[in-house]
């Protein structure tokens, strides 16, 4: 108990590091380490993790002294009590959790970091990781002043803050009395987000063995279950019905491709995590806010991404379909486990892209957001360099570096939330990821 009180009490400037990562000798983690280490070189940076040779040969390859390697155990019986990681996670003023899957190691470093005191951002893209955290850590980590923020990487960074852009736009532009607010004309009535990419040709099978179990979770109600413990823990109201005279913009993507204007190219319903991502951020602005939304219907959401051409997103249809299939069950599960590659027409390995393929990679995110109007609509994008590998890292650090230097400026100073709740209305994260080469624009 002393370990964690010590921790917890422990000022800021006391912490002997601003960043630990976890998780830094992954294929994800190693990057998240390089880009920190290289952007910010003032920064006192510690990596951790279980492996001491493993952890010892990335601080020689990126330059960093021997003493920053923090030796952690991830093991916890779930009572969050397990004083090595919370010592460990208590020297640093932030943690970046970069071990994955997160359903199977994401708890333990959770709890050790509200039992001591320090904010963590992660990669997650799991729902089901998003809601136990909510339920199991929001109470502790909101009385102490604990930041912990899931899936503050591609894709749902693009998402929830070019959403977030969007929106706010809508909400100034088509005020009825000029203010921010706006009152009933400032309404935000709909979401669009288009994520597009180009040159990117593989990704690392970690991500696909989250995606198998996540599915697998949605589709045995495990994910339903979780929901139902976060609706019935917090009383979250539901929205009010939406007005019958509001457009119904955004269409819902179907079975089919559809023409996506914006990006000259064919869209399908995205099948990734971000429109959990955005409706976990719009349901936490109702736990934490509900005076302030609760007359305030929910916008219609639309995420998709686009394909060049028909014949790419029948390729992507036929592939899905497989994939839908088999990961409804255990042993489809286990098949898809086994052979990433086969399952995803080379995209998914094990071994993930070369560096050669990494710097051929890049991305665009469409984003819309509609007014009272299908005429009162404000478009934003947000592009950057490959997504999974180079532009996860850049948004990770400079949401990190947001939570040390304008910890004042967010939206809430403690709790478990995700990026839209928490950094789309500071101005100064969007500030930190265009420095870092990921780019907002208001288009139109």
């Amino acid at each position: 108990v002393q370990c964690w009180f010590t921790c917890t009490m422990a000022s800021s400037s006391a912490r002997g590091f601003d960043l630990l990562i976890y998780g830094a000798t992954g294929y994800t983690g190693k990057r998240v380490v390089a880009h920190a280490v290289a952007t910010y070189p003032a920064l006192k940076i510690a990596i951790s993790g279980r492996t001491e040779a493993k952890l010892l040969k990335v601080a020689d390859e990126l330059g960093l002294p021997h003493s920053s390697v923090v030796i952690a155990p991830l093991e916890d019986d779930g009572s969050g009590t397990n004083p090595v990681l919370i010592e460990a996670v208590g020297r640093a003023r932030v943690v970046l959790a970069c071990a994955g899957p997160y359903r199977q190691c994401g708890m333990p470093l959770v709890r050790a970091a509200v039992k001591a005191g320090t904010d963590y951002l992660d990669l997650c893209g799991e729902p089901q990781f998003f809601d136990d955290a909510l339920v199991e850590c929001e109470e502790e980590a909101r009385s102490k002043g604990v930041l912990i923020v899931s899936a503050c990487a591609f894709d749902c960074v693009p998402a929830e803050l070019s959403a977030a852009l969007a929106a706010r736009e809508v909400r100034k532009r088509y005020a009825s009395d000029g203010g921010e607010e706006g009152g009933s004309a400032g309404v935000v009535s709909g979401i669009e987000v288009c994520h597009t990419f180009g040159g990117v040709a593989k990704a690392n099978a970690t991500t696909f063995h989250a995606a198998v179990d996540g599915f697998n979770a949605a589709s045995n109600g495990e994910l339903k279950k979780s929901r139902g413990k976060v609706m019935n823990k917090f009383d979250v109201q539901r929205a009010p019905r939406r007005p019958a005279e509001w457009p119904k913009v955004p269409p819902t993507p179907g079975n089919l491709p559809a023409y996506h204007e914006p990006s000259g190219m064919y869209a399908l319903k995205f099948p990734g995590a971000d429109a959990a991502a955005v409706l976990a951020s719009w349901r936490y602005q109702r736990i934490r806010e509900p005076e302030k939304y609760a007359s305030i219907p929910q916008p219609r959401l639309s995420v998709c991404f686009a394909c060049p051409d028909k014949f790419s997103a029948a390729k992507v249809l036929g592939f899905g379909a497989v994939f839908t299939v088999l990961a409804k069950f255990k042993t489809g599960c286990s098949i898809l486990h086994g052979h990433p590659e086969l399952f995803t027409n080379g995209t998914f390995t094990e071994g993930g892209p070369s560096d050669e393929e990494l710097e051929k990679g890049y991305f665009k995110t469409y984003s819309a957001a509609y007014g009272r109007t299908e005429e009162e609509c404000v478009r934003a994008t947000c592009e950057g360099p490959e997504p999974g590998y180079v532009a996860t890292p850049r948004m990770l650090v400079a949401l990190a570096m947001t939570v040390l230097n304008h910890r004042d400026k967010l939206s809430f100073s403690g709790g478990v939330t995700l990026p839209g709740a928490l950094f789309g209305d500071c101005s100064e994260a969007y500030d930190m990821l265009r420095e870092s080469g990921i780019k907002f624009e208001i288009c139109s």
